[in-house]
């Protein structure tokens, strides 16, 4: 049993046809069905695996183990007795008279050019979202946002957050200043002060004699 597409395919308005390169592609039709939440967990799971393949092989039509999330192979790969039922499928593709739109879904995959067979489609994920990298040249997802722009809300965000945070630091640096210039100003007045003074205020009412200096003594007459 082969995965391969051999024929174009059409399902509703959604097609998969060859292009002159001779590589499948996934053309979704001009009125996609945009589902907002996907009830299965593995399918969502799959879905979210497909969109973010920065790091794959950047097929548009992939298949997928469903065990690990591995990718099987494109719209040609046919070895379908090394792996266990079930295995999934996603096709990404630009919507088609529309620049900016997209559309992706994920389903079970139950046999070849099996994209034009309704009970394919019984359970499946649909969200108008690109890949993040596609190298089969089926389409071209529009380029990523630089994720700190002075226009953007998020560097908005990410700047008083950061504001909030430093004002902390700042009174904390201020109030050890402050204590810092108390602390000076003591040591200051301390060295100002005589060591002979000092001594002299011990003695002040110590009731004590000087000795240092007796008195003179009387001379006998």
């Amino acid at each position: 049993m082969q995965a391969a597409f051999t024929r174009p395919a059409l399902w509703k308005l959604d097609s998969i046809n060859k292009t002159y390169a001779g590589t499948w592609c996934f053309h979704p039709g001009p009125n996609p069905t945009f589902a907002s939440i996907c009830a299965n967990a593995t399918l969502s799971a799959l879905l979210e695996t497909h969109l973010r393949n920065n790091l794959g092989p950047g097929l548009s039509i992939a298949y997928y183990d469903l065990k690990d999330g591995s990718v099987l192979g494109g719209a040609s790969w046919t070895n379908w007795d090394a792996v266990s039922l079930p295995i999934g499928v996603c096709t990404s593709g630009r919507v088609e008279g529309l620049d900016n739109a997209f559309s992706t879904t994920c389903r079970f995959a139950v046999t070849d050019n099996d994209h034009d067979t309704a009970s394919t489609h019984a359970e499946e994920c649909t969200i108008n979202r690109p890949q993040l990298r596609v190298t089969d040249g089926c389409y071209s997802p529009p380029p990523r946002r630089a994720w700190f722009r002075l226009d953007d809300s998020t560097s908005g965000i990410l700047a008083i957050v950061g504001l909030v945070l430093a004002l902390p630091l700042v009174g904390a640096y201020r109030c050890y200043r402050t204590r810092l210039a108390q602390w000076d100003a003591k040591i200051e007045g301390g060295q100002g002060l005589p060591l002979v003074a000092l001594g002299s205020d011990a003695g002040i009412g110590s009731g004590s004699p000087d000795v240092s200096h007796p008195p003179p003594a009387r001379a006998e007459v």
